[in-house]
């Protein structure tokens, strides 16, 4: 037997032995009792001693029969024992009575046998008694495992299979919870119920301290993170973090568990650092001065007018540095602030600060490159930047920010994480390197998930693509069936309609396919080609149109008269301008009616200059009237030809005309021609909208409704009302109570939400009424 160390114990074949004076001084075999905080004498075949408390005597080396006097220092066992220095390892909470806080107890190896050649999931050792030997040496069988130093250690019988996976946290072996945590039987059963319940390693589950290394405590983060990355590499990424294993012990306790099915949990939480606190969701952005939230007359904290920058002075993550105006105090911001440029203007972000190990993380990616793809600042954007370090993948907790299309996204999200490693590509060489395989929105989701950690598709190498891509380039060299273009479809409807209803902008689909391809597409959706080789549609619903001819006069013909011009539109026919925004052409009608003195009595300014307004075409005009309506043109089966369409789609028709093109073409923003044959348009398809743009009637029907109207005179309320205008009184409003009246008539009307914007494409026209009289 060995000789006693320092305690006065002696560890052999597993088992510990102290040399207790009595009435005389004896070896006693002893093991740790956590009720009694100390050791206590016990019998071969217990599994708890069962004998008198002891207590340690140093001055002797030996122990006594007694409680332990209190010393404020507690008496660990000897093989779990705790650090010498407790602040080295963090709180872990009270535990329940589990291995971690016991002495362990080993097979006497002499009278047990087992089957070296036979292993199973969990690392138990099933050992059996050797025949011939009683009880007095133990039970017919043991559980163990054995220890980093080749010997078994006994442990209780599992509750579940040991030739499989656990069904909760299949990661861990029990031999893991064992080694690390010191737990088994049913407080490993426990561990896992809790930890996957929960998401986090419960907090009466404490380190061994024989396991305060980091070796060890790596292995267990790589288990949480559920990663398949190399256990290499994930160690020197957290070598990086240079933390010392108390640090980590803190740190596991905050960490998320990983799960390989969407389930309700919170997300993996960042390696907290002192310049950095720990946060569990993206900071909310708090409203800036130059925000819209901000309506306050004089600029605020902070506002960028009180602050000088030079826009092309940006430091590597694109920030802008701002100064605070010389002769401005305190009151009016802090002296310096960032910025990222945005559009035209910058947006005002939180700074911050990298340590020299943080800048290994993801070094290329520039802080606005992350904050124009997730919106996040500040610390958010150095936890965004430890959790790839960690995982590889998009944390769960950060949503990538809404562009105006999913196509845009899906090029954005390609564009940071095919260049891990690299200096990011510009925008236009991804779209460029994309655009060859004139791929779907689908199919570009589909190859962000299958981007590996590295930036290449899953096993690929550089710059190739899956097979798949490859096969349906082939398949778009010629289109021969018109469903291969479904797909692009709802995609290239939304764009037109965006674009039109902004009046400007390029098209992220057009560039992002090949043009043979590109111009089927636009066949396929409907739009067409006139002989000024225009594109135009028969399907877009409706227009708004500024025209001082009052409704009467357009309902007394039956139709509203093309104009007689000497210069030629856009369109098969007479072309007549009209918008896309109600609110656009509202705003022509009040500037006209505002203006003092004669109406201009010009030709559509868009068929004979580049006059921002619309002005009236009619030949003949009184030359005291003054107001103007607006009117809703019903296009549908109409040839209408847009600007906005063209410029985007068709932009060689465009920048390369002939010298002796003299065609006019829709060039305001919004604007577009219809058009028109040499009858008019019928006056049904022509509705007069009310001053607050909330309904609109028909002409006939608001010309039959003034008619009904008694007057107690010889003229009708029709010529009444017409003549008040024609004298130059503003009397839109007997105009909307026509409106009104047909309304309330039953009759049909459009009506439209107050106060927003509605565009030619809302319009939806109530079906036709039939009388049966």
């Amino acid at each position: 037997m060995p000789d006693a160390n320092t305690e006065g114990l002696r560890v052999h074949r597993g088992r510990i032995y102290a040399e207790v004076q009595y009435t005389t001084t004896t070896t006693v075999m002893v093991d740790w009792d956590e009720g009694a905080g100390t050791y206590r004498a016990k019998l071969p075949q217990e599994m708890h001693p069962s004998g008198p408390a002891l207590r340690f005597d140093p001055q002797s080396n030996t122990w006594r029969v007694g409680e332990p006097p209190y010393t404020g220092d507690m008496i660990g066992p000897v093989v779990h024992r705790q650090a010498e220095n407790p602040d080295d390892i963090p709180a872990q909470g009270l535990a329940p009575r589990t291995q971690s806080d016991m002495t362990a107890v080993y097979i006497d190896t002499l009278n047990y046998v087992w089957n070296n050649d036979i292993t199973n999931h969990h690392g138990y050792v099933v050992m059996h008694r050797k025949m011939r030997r009683g009880d007095s040496v133990g039970p017919p069988s043991h559980h163990a495992f054995m220890d980093e130093n080749g010997s078994y250690v006994i442990v209780e019988a599992p509750t579940h299979p040991i030739d499989r996976p656990a069904e909760l946290l299949p990661a861990w072996t029990d031999r893991d919870i064992w080694d690390l945590y010191g737990l088994q039987g049913a407080d490993i059963s426990r561990f896992r119920t809790e930890a996957e319940r929960t998401g986090k390693k419960p907090q009466w589950a404490r380190v061994r301290a024989q396991r305060m290394e980091n070796t060890h405590l790596f292995d267990e983060l790589h288990r949480w993170s559920g990663r398949e990355m190399d256990r290499d590499m994930f160690n020197r990424l957290l070598d990086l973090q240079k933390r010392t294993p108390a640090e980590w012990v803190k740190y596991l306790d905050s960490v998320t568990l990983h799960r390989s099915t969407p389930a309700p949990q919170s997300s993996l939480p960042r390696v907290p650092t002192p310049e950095t606190p720990a946060l569990q969701t993206p900071s909310p952005r708090p409203p800036t001065p130059d925000t819209p939230e901000t309506t306050e007359a004089t600029p605020g904290f902070g506002h960028q007018s009180h602050y000088t920058w030079d826009i092309d002075s940006q430091n590597f993550h694109g920030y802008v540095e701002m100064q605070r105006k010389p002769g401005l105090d305190d009151s009016h911001g802090p002296l310096t602030q960032v910025a990222f440029p945005e559009g035209s203007g910058l947006t005002i972000v939180s700074p911050i600060r990298y340590s020299a190990s943080q800048r290994a993380f993801r070094p290329y990616w520039r802080d606005i490159d992350i904050w124009n793809l997730y919106r996040i600042e500040g610390a958010d954007i150095l936890r965004f930047r430890q959790d790839v370090a960690l995982n590889l993948k998009q944390p769960a907790w950060v949503k990538q920010r809404e562009l105006s299309s999913r196509r845009e996204e899906l090029l954005e999200y390609l564009r940071l994480w095919t260049n891990p490693d690299s200096p990011l590509k510009s925008r236009e060489q991804v779209i460029a390197r994309f655009q060859p395989y004139n791929l779907s929105t689908q199919q570009l989701a589909r190859l962000c998930k299958e981007l590996s950690p590295t930036g290449q598709f899953n096993k690929l190498i550089n710059d190739e693509l899956p097979g798949w891509v490859q096969t349906h380039q082939a398949r778009t060299l010629v289109v021969t069936n018109p469903k291969q273009l479904d797909p692009f479809l709802s995609e290239l409807h939304a764009e037109i309609i965006r674009l039109r209803n902004q009046g400007e902008g390029t098209s992220l689909m057009k560039d992002s396919l090949t043009p043979p391809f590109f111009r089927e597409l636009l066949l396929h959706s409907g739009f067409k080609r006139n002989r000024h080789n225009y594109l135009y549609r028969l399907d877009i619903p409706a227009v708004f149109k500024v025209d001082n001819r009052t409704p009467f006069e357009i309902a007394r013909p039956g139709a509203m008269a093309a104009p007689t011009l000497s210069i030629e539109g856009s369109t098969s026919e007479t072309a007549v301008s009209a918008m896309f925004s109600l609110r656009v052409a509202m705003k022509f009608a009040n500037e006209s009616n505002d203006a003092t003195g004669s109406l201009d009595t010009r030709t559509d300014s868009t068929l004979t200059g580049s006059e921002p307004r619309q002005t009236n075409e009619a030949a003949s005009l009184s030359r005291s009237r003054r107001m103007t309506f607006c009117y809703l043109l019903d296009t549908r089966n109409v040839e209408v030809v847009s600007g906005q369409d063209n410029r985007a789609y068709n932009p060689t028709r465009i920048d390369k005309r002939p010298a002796d093109d003299q065609t006019r073409f829709p060039s305001m923003k919004m604007e577009g021609h219809v058009s028109m044959s040499s009858i008019g348009f019928t006056s049904r398809r022509v509705w007069l909208l009310n001053s607050d743009m909330t309904r609109a009637a028909t002409v006939d029907d608001i010309n039959t409704q003034a008619l009904e109207r008694a007057t107690g005179s010889g003229q009708s309320h029709a010529e009444v009302i017409e003549a008040r205008t024609q004298a130059g009184e503003l009397n839109m409003g007997e105009y909307d109570a026509l409106i009104d009246e047909v309304a309330k008539a039953g009759k049909r009307t459009i009506e439209m939400p107050a106060g927003q914007d509605i565009f030619s494409t809302d319009i939806i026209f109530p079906p036709e009424l039939i009388s049966l009289l």
